[in-house]
């Protein structure tokens, strides 16, 4: 196609008016980004994994932890009732409960039970989504490795690298239209580049970080047991 339309107003979902962009100078933008992206990985990828961990790490893995406990305490609770049920099973045999007690017992333990299978059901799959946000990453990084070798753009390496594109309603600044479009990459969204200040700087503070941690590994390793 020779323009980019908007999705939202392709599809009708939205209100929004009519914008688009030329095929050819989304196709620079896109080109000049990922050049940008991979050029910073290629320089500082610890800088920019480092980043990364700084902004979703910590909320990613309590997120995951906080998944797997409900998993499990779910899926132990899924097997109480079980055990609960065959149990009232046994005391309507022997004519502990009455038959009117044990249809209200049960049916309550049926549904707390059906009620929590759905929510495991929908845990593990977010859990699922969140461990391919880790695989994402990954392949994301060899894209960009293999865009550096290439420097050129395939419609393989686009599909792998980015996300989704937004183009925005045209604006006036000085005088001139400009469509501003935002580029979301696999796995990480949008991306502000450090300056080199910036990533020198952080870089040497990870050197520093992995010395400290070398250094207090041999301390450990040498003193005396108790």
């Amino acid at each position: 196609q020779e323009f980019y339309r908007c999705a939202n107003y392709n599809s009708e979902r939205g209100t929004c008016k009519i914008h688009y962009i030329r095929n050819v100078v989304l196709e620079k933008i896109v080109l000049e980004a990922v050049s940008s992206l991979a050029d910073y990985v290629r320089c500082y990828e610890p800088v920019f994994l480092y980043f990364l961990a700084m902004q979703n790490n910590a909320e990613h893995q309590i997120n995951l932890k906080v998944l797997r406990q409900s998993i499990d305490k779910g899926e132990q609770r899924i097997r109480q009732i079980d055990k609960a049920i065959e149990e009232l099973f046994e005391a309507n045999i022997c004519e502990k409960i009455t038959d009117e007690r044990f249809i209200k017992m049960t049916a309550s333990y049926e549904k707390e039970q059906k009620n929590l299978t759905a929510s495991v059901e929908n845990w593990k799959l977010e859990l699922e989504n969140a461990q391919q946000q880790e695989v994402n990453l990954r392949q994301l990084l060899r894209a960009l490795r293999e865009f550096t070798e290439l420097k050129q753009l395939t419609p393989e390496l686009v599909n792998t690298l980015i996300h989704r594109i937004e183009v925005h309603s045209k604006e006036k600044v000085n005088g001139r239209n400009r469509v501003k479009v935002d580029i979301y990459f696999t796995a990480v969204g949008m991306v502000n580049i450090p300056t080199e200040a910036e990533s020198k700087a952080t870089m040497e503070e990870i050197q520093r970080s992995r010395k400290q941690a070398i250094t207090t590994q041999k301390q450990q390793r040498h003193s005396p047991q108790m």
